[in-house]
């Protein structure tokens, strides 16, 4: 008899798309990674503050699935996390059109709806909550957010309500309409200096930190995949990157983000490509052309990021072949309740054939063998082959 939750995990595998519930079943190895994920953020926790670091390891070796790991751990352990896949369409030299998807793509313990609707819908205009984030917006962050707060705890009409909702989540709500509303709300004019979301942007990620931190959380975890399309990026938009990402690592006195550890996944090649390049590494290139622009603190703030990528990477590590053999067998059980058969599979065959292959490769391998046998109940021949790796050359639409 077919098991359908398991036929559900199998096509999910046959995908190759990684999840937080196929991490869950699939927990194996990696575990001084995950210690050191655990300390960093119990630390967090008690202490406020932030870390980020960032994650080296080659394609299809398992850091989507690392990262969907942390995800259940951080919720545990009641953080908020947000995951964001990094691409064209949500550049990281662009903090303002990340901040949305951060935004969107942030989940509460508990709650399965992403988004900030469950962190606001309940306070109340006279509460500690309400107070605490406007005195904290009007202390620390750019004039606009501030007043943003005020009129979306004392808005009476919900499409006012919703508008001011956009806002907060990055859907930048232009000063003018702003204005209009705060005199419908409160009967008086207001003046907000001028609001640029791409320099302005990060009191929005400092806003966010707060409000998850004063609802309750332990914290807020975000998890960034495929940073090495950073290095598809043009030199200028590459040093806006590297620039940005000096904003995580290293948070200046008072600006950084409340209890929130931040990780960025990304491929290894990135590192021959971009960092230890033989003509124009860009630990000489990025800061030189930001000297050459009359920049000289970014200049230095992303010279001391590239250093720290190039002595302080976190590496993933391989999984042994005994780890291996484990998750190959759990897949062959849920192949067998999903199917309702009982195959007879060598697995040390199969990691021999498959012995220079992705961990990716040999889960893909596995599910086409049982495939194949469970079809035509005899012994199936399948060969594997290897794909051409994504290109971290420039492309001209990086110096947008």
């Amino acid at each position: 008899m077919r098991d359908f939750e398991s036929v559900r995990i199998i096509e999910t595998l046959r995908s190759g798309v990684s999840s937080r519930h196929l991490s869950a079943l699939f927990s194996y190895g990696r575990e001084s990674l995950l210690e050191m994920v655990q300390s960093d953020l119990d630390g967090l926790a008690a202490r406020g503050g932030s870390r980020a670091v960032v994650l080296r390891g080659d394609y299809g070796e398992g850091k989507t699935h690392f990262l969907n790991t942390v995800f259940n751990l951080a919720q545990q352990r009641n953080f908020a996390v947000s995951f964001v896949v990094l691409s064209k369409e949500t550049p990281f030299h662009r903090l303002d059109r990340v901040y949305p998807k951060v935004a969107c793509e942030t989940y509460l313990p508990g709650e399965n709806e992403a988004g900030l609707e469950a962190l606001l819908r309940d306070i109340r205009p006279d509460s500690k909550v309400a107070a605490e984030l406007l005195a904290f917006a009007q202390d620390e962050l750019h004039p606009k957010i501030a007043c943003v707060l005020g009129n979306y705890f004392q808005a009476p009409e919900s499409y006012h309500v919703h508008l001011l909702y956009r806002d907060l989540v990055g859907d930048w709500l232009p000063l003018p309409e702003l204005k209009s509303l705060h005199r419908f709300n409160f009967g008086r004019p207001v003046k907000i200096e001028k609001f640029t979301p791409r320099l302005h942007v990060w009191d929005y990620f400092r806003l966010l930190a707060h409000l998850i931190r004063v609802r309750g959380f332990a914290g807020w975890v975000i998890l960034f995949d495929e940073f090495e399309l950073v290095g598809t990026l043009g030199v200028t938009a590459r040093g806006e990157a590297y620039w940005n990402l000096g904003r995580f690592l290293f948070p200046g006195e008072g600006a950084g983000l409340e209890a929130t550890y931040t990780i960025f996944s990304t491929f290894s090649g990135f590192w021959s490509v971009r960092l230890l390049a033989e003509r124009r590494p860009d630990i000489e290139e990025v800061p030189a052309r930001l000297l050459a622009k009359g920049e000289p603190r970014k200049a230095e703030t992303v010279r001391r990021v590239l250093n720290t990528l190039l002595q302080e990477p976190v590496n993933l590590e391989s999984l042994t072949t005994a780890e291996i053999r484990r998750m190959l067998e759990k897949v062959a059980e849920l192949h067998a309740r999903a199917y309702g058969w009982e195959p007879a599979v060598d697995l040390d065959k199969l990691l021999t054939v498959t012995k220079h292959a992705r961990l990716r490769t040999k889960i893909r391998y596995t599910l086409e063998y049982l495939d194949l046998k469970y079809l035509y109940r005899e012994e199936p021949e399948v060969r594997t082959g290897t794909l051409a790796e994504v290109s971290l050359d420039e492309v001209a639409a990086g110096e947008e």
